[in-house]
């Protein structure tokens, strides 16, 4: 599998608090992300700002191109640890796989659903193609919603498929489909071409696990301590990210990681950090945050009731060590 891997510094930047100095070996985890957006930008923060190194850490990051592909990865021991969406790790586990969420990741829906030019409503999507991330992906929950709420019914659209925020974004740019759900900041840079917004799924979806970091019980159980040190530079990257001080360099780091104009970047943050709250400073899932996507889950006929219980769903033996830890360096 090929790997495209980031330089890993350990300055300090302007506005950054400085890391503990970086251990000499270093321990290469390869973590999986299904494509370059706002979702991952506290890890390109830890990674870019040494607080991975700071752990004794190097990540190895591995671009997937989409949650179920990142889960399978993971399954199959190509990955060590790999993002999943809440909605396709319920899934997945569901059908026996030997994997679980260790780290609450995003905790909000701030997708867009941004439509051809001259399209102007929800209502105007009937008899239109819509390209979602899968038919089981979270993006598929979020959108049935929102076209059900304009009393539009399944046989009036279609669906077709991308799994990265990038790809859906160049379909609809290139006229292959009339709709497209899109993620920060890509959702704004269709939005400044002169793409309508649709809807804003957050406003259907205030408080809804997105996803978090999962990983195969018998590899964490084996590799304890390089799990705890990953979580722990990630945690320390979600604490910079989320204080104020730190907005224009974090606006940096995202622009130019994922090639976006600075303006949307700045929109980006607005939105994550000072709006949503999208990313938890302890990263601790619960039911609470699992309850809410099994129950929609359930609606959609994609799990059965009785439900399992969430907590079949997610391990915090990690991320409490991460986060007691973190609290005794103070």
């Amino acid at each position: 599998m090929r790997r495209s891997q980031f330089l890993v510094t350990t300055a300090a930047f302007a506005g950054a608090s400085a890391p503990a100095i970086a251990q000499p070996n270093l321990t290469t985890v390869g973590l999986g992300l299904t494509s370059k957006t706002a979702n991952e930008w506290a890890e390109y923060v830890a990674d870019q700002l040494g607080f991975f190194a700071a752990n004794g850490i190097k990540v190895d990051f591995v671009y997937t191109g989409s949650s179920a592909a990142g889960a399978q990865q993971l399954t199959a021991g190509s990955l060590e640890i790999s993002e999943v969406s809440s909605t396709q790790v319920i899934e997945a586990i569901q059908g026996s796989a030997p994997i679980t969420v260790v780290v609450e990741h995003g905790t909000k829906a701030p997708y867009l659903l941004l439509g051809k030019k001259g399209i102007t409503s929800l209502a105007a999507l009937k008899g239109k193609t819509i390209i979602v991330g899968g038919p089981n992906d979270i993006t598929r929950v979020f959108m049935d919603k929102v076209l059900a709420s304009a009393n539009l019914k399944p046989d009036d659209y279609t669906y077709t498929y991308a799994g990265a925020t990038t790809e859906r974004f160049a379909a609809l740019a290139n006229g292959g489909v009339d709709a497209a759900i899109l993620f920060p900041p890509f959702s704004y840079r269709a939005a400044g071409m002169g793409y309508p917004v649709l809807a804003d799924i957050s406003n259907f979806f205030p408080s809804f696990l997105f996803d978090g970091f999962a990983v195969r019980p018998d590899w964490a159980k084996a590799h304890s301590d390089v799990l705890v040190r990953f979580i722990k530079g990630y945690l320390q990257g979600v604490r910079w990210l989320n204080d104020p001080a730190n907005k224009a360099r974090a606006v940096q780091i995202l622009s130019a990681t994922t090639n976006s104009p600075q303006d949307d970047a700045v929109q980006t943050y607005d939105l994550f950090v000072t709006k949503l709250h999208d990313f938890s400073s302890t990263g601790v899932p619960s039911n609470a945050t699992f309850n809410p996507v099994i129950e929609a889950l359930v609606r959609i006929g994609q799990l059965t009731a009785p439900a399992p219980p969430a907590s079949k769903f997610f391990d915090t033996s990690y991320v409490l060590a991460a986060n007691a830890q973190l609290k005794a360096r103070r």
